[in-house]
C-alpha cells in the first residue's frame, strides 16, 4: 500500500491568510520528508479554505519536493475554461516531471458553482463530463489537425493551434477521476484510470470499489494500465485525527473541530443562499453538512495508534492501493503543532505496518 497526505490549512480571519499559504507549503514539505508517497491540494473556495487554486499550489511545492508524487485531490473541471486547464495541468506536469496524478472531479459547492456562472443542477454531470471531453481533445490536436472548437457550458473557443507545452507525459497525464456517479466510474474504467473514492471505510466502499474493478477489467486494458490503476486507486475520509491512544485523539479531535465550527456554518449558510438564487430549494447529493452529527458519524476517523492500524488493516484488505490521510485543518500555530504531531505518528506507527507490493485486481475476490 501506499500513503497520501492532504493539506488544508484554514484561515479564520484575513489578517491569517499569510499564515495558511505558508502553511500549506510547510505541510507540504513536511509529509515528503517522513516519508508519504503522495502530496495531495485539494480545490475549495471561499470562507477562508485553502485551495482557491490547487495547480498553483502543485507548482510551489514541485521543486521543494525530494521523493513524493503530486496529486489534486481534486481539480474541478467545471470552474475552468478547457484551454486554460489542459495548459496548467500540462505545465504542472512537467514541473513535477510526470510525477503526479491529476484528480479530476465535478465540485459538490453550490456557492462554487454560483461564483463561477454555472447551473449547479449541471455540474455533477454535463459540465464535468463535457469539461473532460473537451481536455482529451485538446491534448489530441496537432498543429496541422483541423481546427477544433469546443463549446462546455459558458466557455466557448476554437483552437487552431497545438496546446504548449505539450504533457511530460504523453499523449496526456496522469489522470484520476472522483467516484461520485456510475457515470464518472465506467468512465474512469474505459480510459483505464485510477478513482478516488471518499467513504467512511472499506465497508462503505466496497460494492462501488467492486464495480470499478469489474469495469476496468472489462476493457482489456493491458498489465501496466491495470497496474497503474492498482496503485493510484484511492480511498479517504475527509475528517481524521490520530493520537497515541484513543482518548486523546478525541480531545483532540473535538478541540480543532471546534475551530472550525463557524467556518463549516458559514458554508452551510452560503450553499442555502447560492441554491436560493437558482430555486433549489433542498441540498444536493453529495454535499456534506459537515457541521451536522450525520457527517461526524460516519465520516470522521479519529482514534489511538491501535485504533488507526485496524482502520486502515480493514482498506488494505478489500486491496486499496493508495490510502489517503486526511486530517482536521489546522487554523493556527496551536492547532498546526497537534496536526504536525498527529501525521508524524501516523507515518511512525502505522505506514511501515502496511508497505508492500500492490495486489493486481485479478487477484481479489
Amino acid at each position: 500500500m501506499r500513503f497520501a497526505f492532504s493539506l488544508l490549512p484554514v484561515s479564520l480571519a484575513p489578517e491569517h491568510d499569510e499564515w495558511m499559504v505558508e502553511a500549506e507549503i510547510r505541510l507540504g514539505v513536511l509529509a515528503d520528508e517522513i516519508g508519504f508517497d503522495m502530496v495531495i491540494v485539494g480545490e475549495r473556495h471561499f470562507s477562508g479554505i485553502a485551495g482557491g487554486n490547487p495547480l498553483l499550489a502543485l507548482a510551489a511545492l514541485a521543486p521543494r519536493l525530494k521523493n513524493a508524487w503530486l496529486g489534486t485531490g481534486v481539480t474541478i473541471v467545471p470552474n475552468y475554461h478547457p484551454v486554460r486547464l489542459a495548459e496548467m495541468l500540462n505545465i504542472v506536469d512537467h514541473l513535477a516531471k510526470g510525477k503526479v496524478v491529476f484528480g479530476l472531479g465535478s465540485g459538490m459547492s453550490p456557492e462554487d458553482a454560483v461564483a463561477f456562472g454555472f447551473d449547479i443542477r449541471k455540474q455533477n454531470d454535463e459540465l464535468f463530463h463535457e469539461g473532460l471531453e473537451a481536455l482529451l481533445a485538446l491534448w489530441a490536436k496537432r498543429s496541422d489537425d483541423p481546427d477544433l472548437s469546443i463549446r462546455v457550458g459558458t466557455y466557448e473557443g476554437t483552437l487552431l493551434e497545438r496546446i504548449t507545452p505539450t504533457p511530460y507525459r504523453k499523449a496526456r497525464p496522469y489522470l484520476k477521476t472522483t467516484a461520485s456517479t456510475e457515470r464518472h466510474i465506467e468512465r474512469s474504467a474505459q480510459e483505464g484510470w485510477p478513482i478516488f473514492f471518499i467513504k467512511r471505510d472499506a465497508q462503505d466502499a466496497r460494492e462501488l470499489f467492486a464495480q470499478y474493478r469489474k469495469a476496468l477489467l472489462s476493457h482489456g486494458h493491458d498489465e501496466a494500465v491495470l497496474a497503474h490503476c492498482a496503485e493510484w486507486t484511492s480511498i479517504a475520509k475527509p475528517s481524521m485525527h490520530i493520537a497515541e491512544d484513543d482518548a486523546t485523539a478525541a480531545e483532540e479531535w473535538a478541540f480543532l473541530n471546534a475551530k472550525l465550527g463557524d467556518l463549516h456554518r458559514r458554508k452551510l449558510s452560503y450553499g442555502a443562499q447560492a441554491r436560493a438564487l437558482q430555486g433549489i430549494e433542498a441540498p444536493l447529493p453529495n454535499v456534506q453538512d459537515r457541521a451536522g452529527d450525520a457527517f461526524r458519524k460516519h465520516m470522521t476517523v479519529h482514534g489511538g495508534v491501535e485504533t488507526m492500524i485496524e482502520h486502515v488493516r480493514e482498506i488494505d484488505e478489500e486491496g486499496f492501493g493508495l490510502f489517503h490521510l486526511s486530517l482536521l485543518a489546522p487554523t493556527d500555530e496551536e492547532s498546526y503543532a497537534i496536526v504536525e504531531r498527529s501525521v508524524r505518528l501516523f507515518a511512525q506507527k502505522v505506514m511501515p505496518l502496511f508497505r508492500g507490493p500492490i495486489r493486481p485486481y485479478a487477484e481479489l475476490a
